[in-house]
């Protein structure tokens, strides 16, 4: 805020009537969420996973991984994942880790549609991770370069621990966090590019053996991984967490609300008929799904409208 108002050209950048707007527009008031936040991190360092391993994946990313509880930072393990199905329309299956997970199976098809939120609401699984539900996406990676243990090859950024110190999560500070990780990702590609060698070797095949593999990125939307479980050279179990799952999913067993849940939860609408506060919060997520969003008289349970998102 202090950059904003250091000079005109600051004051009316882009930048600065994002700044301006938000604020005036009340966007770092509603929208919070968990306050919870995990990313895999992304883009290995050439150097330092030429032989990959799960062990030595952290310190090799160079947009760094990790859990930040809403105070403290935690080294990311993806053992620490769990899905819990309870409040899907999947049939039930005590909680685990992907690699203990079986298919989901879906519930008889009279009951899929059935919208009960003691029961069963939604087709998203609910991951937790060390058993809470936490947020991906950009602001959870910004949030992971403010980690004062970053590497020296891995961005060292302090700006958004300060921002979720003074201000907290919101509409406003998860749309600023894409806004603020673009122009880094911008010129590390620049870089990247630069270092590539069309004739240096690229690929080394992998060595074929059972046994069970773990693989995790950054998409755009967040934290992205994928677990597989081989026997006799035949694909066992794969399963599959997209960043959309982490924020969208449900309740998990212990009616823990998922992140969207939990930032739409209190949220005041101005006018019922035309609940825009809604698709604020639902879209500062950048969630990946045509979802309909139903608005009902708290009251009378009668549905007052019906939008798509």
């Amino acid at each position: 805020m202090e950059w904003l108002n250091e000079n005109e050209s600051h004051f009316n950048s882009d930048l600065g009537l994002l700044l301006r707007a938000g604020i005036e527009f009340g966007l770092d008031k509603f929208g919070q969420g968990v306050g919870k936040f995990l990313a895999y991190g992304t883009y290995l360092h050439k150097d330092l996973y030429n032989k990959p391993t799960i062990e030595g994946r952290n310190d090799a990313l160079i947009s760094p991984s990790g859990f930040f509880d809403g105070k403290n930072f935690h080294t990311f393990n993806h053992m620490e994942v769990m899905e819990h199905v309870k409040h899907t329309w999947f049939t039930d299956q005590p909680a685990a880790h992907p690699w203990k997970e079986p298919l989901p199976t879906p519930v008889p098809s009279q009951n899929l549609h059935d919208t009960d939120f003691e029961g069963k609401y939604s087709w998203s699984k609910a991951p937790r991770y060390m058993g809470y539900a936490a947020e991906a996406g950009p602001l959870s990676r910004v949030i992971m370069n403010a980690n004062p243990n970053n590497l020296e090859h891995q961005n060292r950024d302090p700006l958004f621990l300060d921002i979720m110190e003074k201000m907290g999560p919101s509409v406003f500070t998860r749309v600023l966090a894409r806004v603020h990780e673009a122009p880094r990702i911008y010129t590390q590609i620049n870089e990247w590019l630069s270092q590539i060698r069309l004739d240096d070797e690229f690929y080394i095949k992998p060595e074929e053996k059972d046994g069970v593999g773990f693989g995790a990125t950054e998409a755009a939307r967040g934290a992205l991984a994928h677990w597989i479980e081989i026997k006799n050279g035949v694909i066992e179990n794969y399963q599959v967490i997209a960043p959309t799952t982490w924020n969208v999913g449900p309740n998990d067993d212990e009616k823990n609300p998922g992140p969207i849940e939990a930032a739409l939860t209190g949220t005041e609408i101005e006018d019922p008929h035309d609940p825009v506060e809604v698709g604020m919060v639902a879209r500062s997520f950048d969630s990946c799904l045509v979802c309909t969003v139903h608005a009902h008289d708290q009251k009378s349970g009668k549905e007052l409208a019906k939008f798509k998102l």
